[in-house]
């Protein structure tokens, strides 16, 4: 794996935010995150997968400095849809959990990472997660958690005071709790907020790149499902396979 020297999303704006209240990273500074991270998004949906845990925690930064690029990692919780693999469970993060994960037990999981976006760009922008309240306790985390869902379902959020107008309006399309009208990608890199300072060429990047070439050393179906069935005996057995070590 690529080492990411510039440490995480979640780092990168404590260490950066203004020093007011609900101030977090300057407007452009976002929204240049922002735009690598739907790039990054649009070409895993293109894959056709879905992360389920996109959160500032799980976004890396390289050491280009001093505009380091962003890096999407940590795919435990993903789905594939062309290997029939729907997501049905709620998984992820709950500050960043979409509301239909919470209320369905089939969603689509691309529309959900959708939500996560949005609310990683409203982080980016206050320093402050949008659904939390100061007086959530903390203590006990059952608690906070039926403090806190009940605002995501009905996707209660204070607008960012300090954010433009272009700005709002695409984090309020984000955090739609209806995913049926709920901002898509495409739609998304065509808002104007998201378009300022873009570089040329850059939209039309991913649908150039095409399918992924599959490396020469990936297992064959039949070779996977081998090395699950006998971890699967071992693990029973209490032994170790043949192949770990």
């Amino acid at each position: 794996m690529e080492f990411a020297a510039g440490g995480d999303m979640f780092d990168y704006v404590i260490r950066h935010k203004g020093t007011g209240p609900g101030e977090g990273l300057p407007e452009a500074l976002a929204r240049r995150f922002f735009q690598q991270l739907i790039f990054a998004l649009d070409f895993c949906q293109r894959q056709g997968i879905a992360n389920r845990d996109i959160k500032l925690e799980n976004t890396l930064l390289d050491d280009n400095l001093p505009h380091p690029n962003l890096k999407l990692c940590d795919f435990g919780y993903s789905k594939n849809e062309y290997v029939d693999s729907r997501p049905k469970s709620v998984s992820g993060t709950p500050d960043y959990i979409a509301p239909e994960v919470l209320l369905n037990d089939n969603y689509d999981g691309k529309t959900a990472d959708i939500w996560s976006c949005g609310v990683m760009l409203y982080v980016m922008m206050t320093a402050v997660l949008p659904f939390a309240k100061r007086g959530d306790d903390r203590s006990n985390n059952l608690k906070r958690l039926q403090q806190l869902f009940p605002r995501i379902v009905a996707g209660q959020y204070q607008p960012p005071r300090r954010a433009s107008d272009a700005c709002k309006d695409l984090l309020k399309r984000l955090l739609t709790p209806d995913p049926t009208h709920r901002i898509s990608v495409s739609q998304i890199m065509c808002h104007p907020w998201f378009t300022v300072e873009l570089p040329p060429g850059l939209l039309q990047r991913n649908a150039e790149l095409g399918d992924l070439p599959v490396p020469a050393t990936v297992q064959t179906r039949e070779q996977i499902e081998t090395i699950v069935k006998e971890a699967r005996i071992m693990q029973t057995m209490g032994s170790v396979p043949s192949w770990v070590g």
